[in-house]
């Protein structure tokens, strides 16, 4: 049973909302999550899988056994953070990221005699992605990587999924998408997985952070990746989002979002489609 309150005499149970507030302050203060930021629905459905796990019907009862039980919030955190990911997930959108966009990207570096390349992977979960990213830009560059200074941030604000994305070490199914040519130049065979070479790991550097309550720490960014967290977030969040994008992107940069993701309100105007399936848009010049 949930715990009660006494209010005027009487003894009476949370209401659904002051138990969400109860667990939305909670949540905030030990896992640096702000539930309001998210779709009610997605929540309440995150929320749901833990409730049938220790067989709690109210929120209210369920805010009960996590306050109850320690080891009951770091589940919670875990549904709450959606690590799924896999190298070159989506191979269409990295397709069309090295036939077009680091080819126009690297050929205006060049015309700007600048060597400075900088990607951002949000929400890197445990690093396939910026892996992806990097072996792209070895496959791009080849023999002339050492003429540039490239630099992948890949955050993320789930500490376990951030340890094992500096690891670098993957079972085997993790690299379906990868080509096998890829995976021999790349990656070492070790115990019953693979382990991503040191000179692909040499060019992401892991950091926890959350973007939703912490500025970015960078900026003059030439591609910035944030798919498949949009869907979860309310439009209001997503629009922040997409602001904070434009303004830490180089012109001429690119965003990559989820294929069932898209722009929202304003960033409709700022940026240009280049990839509308894939939703990959540019910053103009």
């Amino acid at each position: 049973m949930p715990r009660e309150s006494i209010q005027g005499g009487l003894i009476s149970t949370p209401t659904k909302g002051e138990a969400f507030a109860r667990l939305r302050d909670l949540v905030l203060r030990e896992g640096g999550l702000d539930l309001y930021q998210y779709r009610e629905r997605w929540v309440e459905r995150r929320l749901a899988v833990r409730q049938r796990a220790l067989g709690t019907r109210t929120l209210g009862a369920y805010l009960e056994a996590l306050q109850a039980d320690p080891g009951e919030l770091p589940s919670l955190l875990d549904v709450l953070t959606v690590n799924v990911s896999e190298f070159f997930r989506n191979p269409q959108a990295f397709r069309i990221i090295a036939e077009y966009a680091l080819p126009d990207i690297l050929a205006r570096k060049r015309g700007q005699g600048v060597s400075a390349l900088r990607l951002w992977s949000v929400g890197c979960a445990s690093g396939e992605e910026p892996y992806s990213l990097a072996i792209l830009l070895r496959e791009s560059l080849r023999e002339t990587i050492a003429e540039y200074s490239v630099l992948i941030y890949a955050t993320d604000v789930d500490r376990k999924s951030l340890e094992r994305a500096k690891e670098g070490f993957y079972p085997q199914a993790k690299l379906a998408q990868v080509p096998e040519a890829l995976r021999r130049k790349y990656f070492r065979p070790e115990g019953r997985g693979l382990r991503v070479r040191d000179e692909v790991k040499g060019m992401v550097i892991f950091r926890e952070h959350n973007f939703f309550l912490e500025e970015p720490t960078f900026s003059r960014l030439d591609l910035v990746t944030f798919r498949n967290v949009m869907i979860y977030l309310t439009p209001s969040v997503q629009r922040q989002a997409l602001d904070i994008f434009y303004q830490i992107l180089n012109p001429g940069g690119y965003l990559v979002l989820g294929r069932v993701e898209g722009l929202q309100g304003a960033a409709r105007e700022l940026f240009e489609p280049v990839s509308i399936s894939e939703r990959i848009y540019r910053k103009p010049l």
